[in-house]
């Protein structure tokens, strides 16, 4: 999520905008920020009834706008969606009614422009994630991670851009927030920059090293822990964009220290980057945000509602997994049937590295089960003393778990999601969000079976195909290698 300062897209949003188009741009980035958040707000605008409680508030939290100019939104459902989808779209098209009411209410219009822009932008900044190779064998492995995840997560797994790191500065959460999909368990200790702050610049020089500095630049500075836990979050963050020249992203649950939260925005406002982000509890603390910060102040800021009763719905992992409503419960009959809802909200594809209690995981994203309960899978686990220690430990974890080839002695077997179904042609793999069909009923059936069956080694599996089945196996290894290389393979090692 950590991007190329120079490149980041984001940053030329506001090009093209007046300054007086900007300052209404913020103000109905506020308004449509309280109809998410207040169902009563919701009503008001949907209706075009405000009460005058509401409009008094309009003008306390800086929004002077002629919300008739809007009302073509509450009268016109069909707009709405329309809205949506082409706000969506490749190609932002609208359909000509739309269009023709667009024209003719000049705000609604400017909001259709700045957000299909941004949508934009946030779309090509997923073309970042290519990285110049640094290290072939994670390299190599981190794409695979990637195919996987787009196989087994549907839409959220081509959309999360895969950071290869996530440094945690503390042990724990302080926030404890109902939908943790992580489960972070209360805050034990935190890195303290005056003691450690050396070791923290050397385990981050030390990842430059071993990836590349703009490739170490993807990272996070936390993962299953809050950023405000950590008295010296800030000074991370700088010394961490000094090193590698990259601006990691920030979310918070705690917007109400705006001392803290003001130090952000002035921080990522050099650069014009979308961060820092909000997870608002509830609806009072919406309140407070906008009592807080001006419109102009949270420009960049997104507020993402994490309310009980807000619609969006939360993952079911962690602390609210529900494991009766598993993936993996389904039978192949039905494993298709239905909505199939975000499994996860886990993004690293690479490692996870805890300097407090100084351990590091080999980590991807999956669909949250009984046995990956926080939506990642782990791969390896170690630990280490120093930044000397940590560079020899994680090129062991690479040395042992990121092969270029599948390992002749490790179990041939698919992916731990898959099903698998033998067709009259070859066979079907059948993720949460997609069915890859194989064909080549000579070749590709019985090397489906053989890897269905998942009791044999790679050189077991290659010698079978030879003698039961009269599959060269040079040919045999190439079919292999392109399942390989496709992420649909299982690559648990240990």
């Amino acid at each position: 999520m950590s991007k190329n300062i120079e490149s980041h897209p984001y940053h030329s949003l506001m090009d093209g905008f007046s300054e007086n188009e900007q300052a209404k741009i913020v103000q109905l980035k506020r308004l449509f920020e309280w109809t998410e958040g207040d169902p009563d707000f919701a009503d008001a605008l949907n209706s075009g009834n405000f009460s005058v409680a509401q409009t008094n508030r309009m003008v306390d939290i800086g929004i002077d706008l002629n919300l008739q100019e809007l009302s073509p939104f509450w009268e016109n459902t069909q707009l709405q969606s329309d809205f949506l989808q082409a706000c969506q779209s490749e190609s932002n098209d609208l359909s000509q009614r739309s269009m023709d009411l667009l024209n003719e209410t000049p705000l609604m219009a400017l909001w259709f422009r700045y957000v299909a822009k941004k949508i934009e932008l946030m779309r090509a900044t997923r073309n970042m994630v290519q990285l110049v190779p640094a290290n072939p064998r994670f390299d190599a492995w981190r794409l695979r991670r990637m195919e996987s995840a787009k196989s087994e997560l549907g839409h959220f797994g081509h959309v999360i851009d895969h950071p290869l790191l996530a440094i945690e500065l503390g042990d724990g959460c302080n926030v404890g927030c109902w939908f943790c999909a992580f489960a972070a368990r209360k805050l034990q200790n935190n890195l303290d920059y005056t003691k450690d702050g050396a070791f923290f610049r050397a385990v981050t020089t030390a990842c430059t090293q071993l990836f590349g500095r703009r490739e170490t630049g993807l990272a996070l500075l936390y993962y299953g822990t809050e950023p405000h836990d950590n008295p010296h979050y800030l000074d991370f963050v700088k010394d961490f964009k000094q090193i590698t020249g990259h601006s990691v992203c920030t979310s918070t649950a705690v917007p109400d220290d705006a001392p803290w939260v003001r130090s952000l925005i002035a921080f990522y406002r050099e650069e014009n980057l979308p961060w820092p982000r909000f997870s608002v509890l509830n609806k009072e603390m919406l309140f407070r945000i906008h009592d807080l910060y001006t419109p102009q102040e949270l420009r960049d800021v997104d507020l993402l509602m994490q309310m009980k009763d807000h619609s969006r719905e939360k993952v079911s992992g962690g602390r609210i997994v529900k494991e009766h409503q598993g993936m993996r419960e389904r039978t192949k009959e039905n494993y298709l049937e239905g909505i199939v809802p975000q499994g996860s909200i886990a993004c690293v594809s690479g490692f996870l590295i805890n300097l407090v209690n100084r351990t590091v995981q080999i980590v991807s994203p999956c669909y949250t089960t009984k046995q990956w309960k926080y939506g990642y899978r782990i791969h390896d686990s170690a630990t280490f003393t120093d930044a000397e220690d940590f560079a020899e430990v994680v090129g062991s974890l690479i040395e042992r778990n990121m092969p270029l080839s599948p390992m002749p002695d490790a179990k041939a077997r698919f992916r731990d999601d898959l099903k698998y179904q033998p067709t009259d042609d070859g066979f079907d793999l059948i993720s949460p969000n997609q069915i890859h069909h194989f064909q080549g009923k000579e070749t590709v059936g019985p090397i489906g079976s053989l890897l269905a069956q998942g009791d044999k080694t790679y050189n077991q599996l290659y010698d079978e195909l030879a003698t039961q089945h009269g599959i060269n196996p040079l040919l045999a290894g190439m079919s292999v290698k392109k399942l390989f290389d496709a992420g649909l393979l299982d690559e648990l090692y240990v």
